[in-house]
């Protein structure tokens, strides 16, 4: 975790950026034999709880050359319900194609617990990723 000075979306609240490289997920999405890496990044208040996380996202990098390059940031493709975010975990990468699974909160559901599960793919195309999908495998908890 990363402490920074920038404000969140209230005044005079702090932001803390996060990386989880032992989530990393690795393959190659370019089609060129060499593997992109998908790396989730997360946003929240200084030693906050569920209810501080303010935004998560994937960003997958190329790494065939040097400096790596940003391909794109994935974000969940379900809608979101105020805070905390939505989640992705990444379940696969092959060529042209990423599949994730999105953690995502319903109406009656406690800011610990997101109850709803999709099954989100993004294409690559001419050099952007485009989100193509979002299945919902289990209904969140509506209240």
């Amino acid at each position: 975790m990363t402490p920074s000075d920038f404000d969140g979306p209230e005044q005079n609240m702090p932001q803390d950026v996060s990386a989880s490289a032992d989530k990393v997920v690795y393959g190659d999405l370019t089609g060129d034999h060499h593997d992109e890496a998908a790396l989730p990044v997360l946003c929240a208040n200084h030693n906050s709880t569920a209810a501080g996380q303010r935004a998560m996202g994937v960003m997958v990098f190329d790494g065939a050359d040097h400096p790596l390059r940003l391909i794109g940031t994935l974000v969940g493709q379900q809608p979101r319900l105020g805070e905390p975010p939505n989640f992705l975990e990444i379940r696969q990468i092959t060529p042209g194609k990423i599949v994730a699974t999105e953690t995502f909160y319903g109406p009656g559901d406690a800011n610990c617990c997101a109850s709803g599960k999709a099954t989100d793919t993004w294409t690559f195309e001419n050099g952007k990723l485009n989100p193509i999908s979002s299945v919902v495998d289990t209904r969140p908890d509506n209240g």
